[in-house]
């Protein structure tokens, strides 16, 4: 006889899926901040220019140029940017900082160089004009108060001639002859000259010394001596330049 009670069947439980592991994504690779190049090669480049007359006012553009994409590279280079080279960028500002104070101290420093070349310049031809109307005027020691002329001869008698501005008057002296010139005159162009007189009868001696001398204010500024029968001394205010 068949058992018509049918055999329970096993239950089917549904399949879990295994469990995954989470997948972790590789970090987003950081490139050199190319601004941060750019402003250091700026930067350099400004440094290097920057000592020079003139071309450095170029200079001082590119360390405010380095100057700018620096701070710009910064921010790109933070611990939220997405740039790296940040020692770089601070390298740059700190170079293009340095340039710009570099460029204004020559500039000043230049300045003053031409402003006193100038001033030099200047100074000089005044002075070159002024010396160049005394000179018309016959002034050679300007300012001066008293002015001697002074011929000595050691034996017999000299000839002396002295006058000024093309002008001459003529003394013959024995021994010593001295001519003192106050006022205006004193500042003109004097000069003396002598030699030992002619004298068929005694002829001048081999020794005969003659000497000439132009004071200024008590200061010698021409002095000639000469020795022997044909002696001849000059003497002149132009000496002393």
């Amino acid at each position: 006889m068949t058992d018509s009670n049918p055999q329970p069947q096993p239950s089917m439980q549904p399949q879990q899926p295994a469990p995954q592991s989470p997948v972790q994504q590789a970090p987003a690779e950081r490139h050199m901040s190319a601004l941060g190049i750019t402003a250091f090669v700026l930067a350099v480049i400004a440094l290097i220019l920057s000592w020079i007359p003139i071309v450095n006012n170029v200079a001082f553009a590119f360390a405010l140029a380095g100057l700018i994409f620096g701070c710009f590279a910064l921010h790109a280079t933070g611990k939220k940017g997405r740039k790296k080279g940040r020692a770089l960028v601070i390298a740059a500002v700190v170079i293009s900082l340095i340039s710009g104070g570099v460029v204004l101290y020559t500039q000043s420093m230049y300045g003053k160089a031409v402003d006193d070349a100038s001033k030099s310049l200047d100074e000089a031809s005044k002075k070159a004009q002024h010396d160049s109307d005394n000179l018309a005027k016959g002034i050679v020691n300007e300012g001066a108060k008293s002015l001697t002329m002074q011929v000595t001869i050691s034996n017999g008698n000299a000839e002396v001639s002295y006058g000024k501005g093309g002008g001459t008057s003529n003394e013959t002296v024995t021994g010593q002859w001295e001519k003192t010139i106050t006022g205006d005159d004193a500042q003109k162009d004097w000069t003396v000259s002598a030699y030992p007189s002619l004298d068929i009868d005694n002829e001048t001696p081999a020794d005969t010394q003659v000497t000439c001398t132009i004071t200024v204010d008590g200061k010698q500024v021409s002095h000639q001596e000469a020795t022997g029968d044909s002696a001849n001394v000059y003497c002149s205010v132009y000496d002393k330049q």
